[in-house]
């Protein structure tokens, strides 16, 4: 059965004219260059993707930085109404792998990463969608019951980016190059949960246990490890969970109704949003968890196609497992 939760409505900024002339023409002239093809040219199309900046509406600037600096309830922000064009940006592919980065024009990669400059640094994991900094998420077929983003006729169940990692991402951004109606975004912020004291006290000790997910490559010597479930400050907590990769430690009764008592208030306090062609969804990975409903991909070439990346207001922190690519973290460095 699918379960319908309450539409977002705040905060949402629409683009608007004469800022979205401005726009538009400035991706059509300054994205012939593939971002993919090698490192060097990555870092140039990033450059290149900060002189979007003073194109943006005063408002959505506002918006990027206050949610940098202080989230939202919500723990999410939506940018709606960059218009793309379903020629330009060709059918969508079947596989995130080359063939999703063989596209003529990359107007949407520089959208994205010009409003993500506002945000941090984007980077990626070495083990995840082969190091791609930008990974375009589309259905695969072979993944269509997994619990990954490229499956589709199950709920993608709820969790936030990589709670494996100490490394993990501090914001995500997805762009929605293509819609499907049934799929809706769905989230839940910690700042709507009203826990038992008992139970929160609980959550704040490190007395869970978390392992790597099932959309990263396990690394040799990779094992379980020790977390907190809230962090950072009592009063306003930040959140780490994965039901599906996570446990309480052997034993622990208590620690393991905390868990169950977390997972089962996730419902009862959650949102959710039918992605638009050309809405920007970030959301604050340290606030927010999040899944998405199912739906059934064609494989015509038609399906929902999203482009995401992962944010960090500090890449300094993850230098010691950067060391091939300034970007991606070598996740077995870290293991």
């Amino acid at each position: 059965m699918t379960i319908i939760y309450p539409e977002m409505t705040d905060p949402i900024v629409v683009l608007e004219e004469p800022h979205l002339k401005n726009i538009a023409t400035f991706l059509a002239d300054h994205s012939g260059c593939n971002p993919y093809c090698s490192a060097s040219a990555f870092e140039d199309f990033v450059l290149g993707a900060s002189a979007l900046l003073p194109l943006l509406p005063p408002e959505v600037i506002r918006e990027l930085v206050r949610f940098r600096i202080h989230g939202s309830r919500e723990g999410v922000l939506l940018i709606r109404g960059l218009p793309i064009n379903d020629c330009r940006i060709g059918p969508t592919p079947l596989h995130w792998s080359l063939e999703a980065q063989t596209k003529k024009t990359f107007e949407t990669e520089l959208y994205l990463l010009g409003c993500m400059v506002l945000l941090g640094e984007v980077f990626s994991f070495n083990t995840q969608h082969l190091g791609n900094v930008i990974q375009n998420v589309v259905p695969v077929k072979d993944d269509a019951y997994e619990q990954v983003g490229t499956g589709s006729r199950v709920f993608l169940d709820w969790h936030i980016e990589d709670a494996f990692s100490d490394y993990r991402a501090d914001l995500i951004g997805l762009l929605c190059l293509r819609a499907n109606p049934e799929a809706a975004t769905t989230f839940a912020s910690i700042r709507r949960m009203q826990l038992p004291e008992h139970h929160k006290r609980c959550l704040f000790e490190k007395r869970f246990l978390v392992d790597i997910d099932g959309a990263h490559q396990r690394p040799d010597g990779f094992s379980e490890r020790s977390i907190a479930i809230l962090f950072g400050n009592y009063e306003d907590p930040f959140l780490r969970l994965d039901p599906l990769f996570m446990r309480a430690q052997a034993n622990d009764l208590e620690a393991a109704a905390a868990l169950d008592y977390i997972v089962k208030m996730i419902p009862d306090v959650a949102r959710q949003v039918v992605l638009e062609q050309g809405d920007l969804l970030v959301m604050d990975n340290h606030r927010v968890i999040h899944g998405r409903s199912a739906y059934s991909p064609r494989f015509d070439g038609t399906d929902r196609w999203l482009q995401r990346v992962s944010i960090t207001t500090d890449v300094r922190k993850s230098s010691e497992v950067r060391r091939r690519q300034f970007r991606v973290i070598e996740n077995e460095l870290c293991a």
